[in-house]
């Protein structure tokens, strides 16, 4: 099990918080969730129960996948809850997943993992890192997928919700309401995300709408 500690100066986060998009009307898109500066974002699918992905379910259903798709516009049974079972996750990217990521993700020495306050009670409570409507408690520990944090109460198993390098040269993030992580990174990071077998992925913009209405393909309204 990796080995995480607590870091005490929440200002090694400060870069990211000041690159998000807080404008009128921005939350939502991809750019009020990870920072701008990067050449690309790339949203990653969190899987489909064990091994199942969006593609096949989409291909069932009879909807389409595209950069933009929501899993609730193309999973005939989801209506006003979700099952842990089926869906793929929500606010937590798998520790496969994740791992397959970062295989893709230089970092030279140990990366900052910041995880939503709001999952359990931090121990102590102070200092947090103020993001985009969130707060976040800050640890420092190897670039790998971690599920433990301490002071935290998290026992199904939390991924990051941020993970960084040192040299900042990438940033994934996990939103909390979100069954997906977007990796904003360089030119060679994407393009080896994208070519993944082990990972159902896109390239997005800042701008795209990422919340349900953002898929206007498969959603309410589509032609």
């Amino acid at each position: 099990m990796a080995v995480v500690r607590r870091l005490t100066d929440v200002s090694v986060g400060t870069w990211l918080a000041d690159r998000l998009d807080r404008g009128s009307g921005a939350w939502g898109t991809a750019g009020s969730v990870v920072p701008a500066g990067f050449p690309r974002v790339v949203r990653v699918l969190h899987p489909v129960g064990e091994n199942g992905t969006w593609a096949s379910v989409a291909a069932r259903t009879g909807r389409t996948m595209h950069p933009l798709v929501q899993w609730r516009h193309i999973a005939d049974h989801v209506v006003d809850g979700r099952s842990d079972d089926i869906d793929p996750e929500e606010g937590s990217i798998p520790a496969g997943t994740l791992e397959a990521v970062l295989r893709h993700c230089p970092a030279d020495g140990d990366v900052v993992h910041a995880v939503w306050s709001g999952f359990g009670g931090v121990e102590p409570p102070e200092p947090l890192l103020v993001g985009n409507l969130r707060d976040y408690a800050l640890f420092t520990g190897p670039c790998v997928a971690v599920t433990d944090w301490p002071g935290m109460d998290t026992p199904w198993g939390q991924s990051a919700n941020y993970l960084w390098p040192s040299d900042r040269s990438w940033c994934a993030a996990t939103e909390i309401d979100w069954d997906f992580t977007l990796v904003a990174c360089a030119d060679e990071v994407a393009g080896a995300l994208l070519a993944d077998p082990a990972l159902e992925t896109f390239e997005v913009e800042l701008g795209d709408d990422l919340t349900w209405d953002g898929d206007r393909v498969n959603g309410p309204g589509r032609a």
